[in-house]
C-alpha cells in the first residue's frame, strides 16, 4: 500500500506528538448493502495485531488488514481549512469534512 499525505495535511500533522505505536488511523468499514460500502473514519490509535504501521513523513498511518480491502493500493490523506480532512484514491474520493478523532 502507498500512502500520500499531502502538504496540507502534513502541516496538521506534524507537530503532534505520537506515544509507541500510536498513529493516524485510516479506517474503512463495511457497513453492507446490496452493493459494497464502506464508511471511512480518520482518528488517533494505537496499532492492534492485525494493523500495519506505514512511516509516511515522519507520521505514522495505521490501516488495519480488513480496512485495506476497502481501500485501494494509492491513499491520499488531505486537508483542507474549510472542508477537513480528505482521504482519496487515484479513482475516488472515499470521504471528505473528516475531523481527526481520539480514541478513547
Amino acid at each position: 500500500m502507498n500512502i500520500v499525505i499531502k502538504p496540507e495535511a502534513i502541516n496538521q500533522l506534524r507537530g503532534r506528538e505520537f506515544q509507541e505505536n500510536e498513529g493516524i488511523r485510516i479506517e474503512a468499514t463495511f457497513v453492507g448493502s446490496c452493493t459494497i460500502y464502506a464508511e471511512h473514519s480518520l482518528l488517533v490509535d494505537i496499532k492492534q495485531d492485525d494493523d500495519d504501521i506505514f512511516m509516511v513523513e515522519d507520521i505514522p498511518v495505521v490501516i488495519s488488514k480488513k480496512s485495506q480491502k476497502y481501500l485501494d493500493e494509492n491513499i491520499f490523506l488531505d486537508y483542507s481549512p474549510q472542508l477537513g480532512y480528505k482521504i482519496s484514491s487515484d479513482q475516488e474520493t472515499y470521504k471528505y469534512n473528516l475531523q481527526l478523532k481520539e480514541n478513547k
